[in-house]
């Protein structure tokens, strides 16, 4: 008898029973905001301790992802000491920069295996504004597949961190919209074009810096229903894309607050997004 059989006798059989579908792996995102060991006088933000770090272990857990998108991290020595300190036995990659605002994959090897080495997509692309050219992506997107231990499915994940719409600190805010509105539009284009290129199923899972990207993008979007994943602005910029899986496969997304005590304040919430996560089901 092969697996697959073996699996839809096993989902047959559950249904008769009226059992709930089981869930094979859980997956989600996670903008830690600045994630670092060293502080940044570019960003003004304090290194993170390893009590905070400790905070955003436990964070973690109770969000039940198996493997998440990170996005704001300083790179591999900061994950290096997460992991061994707060995380132990969790697992890594991303792409380490002189940048604060890295792309990881975190995950548990317990529940997901890593499948191959994760690659950079539109890493060297550029784009044009009124007669000048851009980098397309300062943080490119960073493409994974993980197999679900249990059930031996593979997934393709796509981190991605979108250019943001302010124009705070812009002396011309007027031509700083139109610049980050064309930027925005070259990379939901390559947004599309990955999602119709690669295998499904596929996630294209991060902080989408939009509250409102569906209009944005060909591919469904999974965002909270209730609350918010951006606690400062009172709105969601992470989401979650699918592709090559159908809705019914999907629970619905879940948030897990992640506010670090001593980081933040009466009005301001560090780190300032929070996890958002989703079961997948079997």
């Amino acid at each position: 008898m092969n697996k697959t059989f073996r699996r839809a006798a096993a989902a047959a059989f559950a249904l008769l029973l009226g059992a709930a579908p089981a869930f094979a792996m859980t997956i989600g995102t996670f903008n830690i905001e600045f994630f670092n060991m060293s502080g940044s006088s570019e960003d003004r933000t304090s290194p993170y301790t390893p009590e905070d770090m400790r905070e955003l272990a436990d964070a973690i857990r109770r969000s039940g992802a198996d493997v998440l998108a990170l996005q704001e991290i300083e790179g591999n020595a900061t994950m290096r000491f997460f992991t061994a300190t707060a995380l132990p036995g969790w697992k890594y990659f991303g792409n380490d920069t002189d940048s604060t605002q890295d792309l990881f994959f975190l995950w548990n090897p317990t529940k997901v295996t890593l499948v191959g080495t994760p690659q950079l997509y539109y890493a060297n692309r550029t784009g044009r504004f009124e007669g000048r050219s851009f980098k397309l992506f300062d943080r490119p997107p960073l493409v994974a597949r993980f197999q679900d231990n249990a059930s031996g499915t593979i997934y393709t994940l796509a981190n991605v961190h979108l250019k943001s719409m302010t124009t705070i600190g812009r002396r011309d805010a007027e031509a700083a919209r139109r610049y980050n509105l064309a930027k925005r539009a070259a990379q939901t284009e390559k947004l599309n074009e990955l999602a119709a290129r690669m295998e499904g199923p596929l996630f294209i899972l991060g902080d989408y810096n939009s509250p409102d990207p569906q209009g944005e993008v060909d591919f469904p979007l999974l965002g909270l229903l209730h609350g918010y994943s951006f606690d400062n602005w009172n709105n969601n910029l992470d989401y979650i894309g699918y592709v090559g899986i159908p809705r019914d496969k999907l629970g619905e997304v879940k948030e897990t607050e992640t506010r670090i005590r001593h980081r933040s304040t009466r009005r301001k919430d560090h780190p300032d997004h929070d996890i958002i996560a989703v079961e997948i089901r079997d």
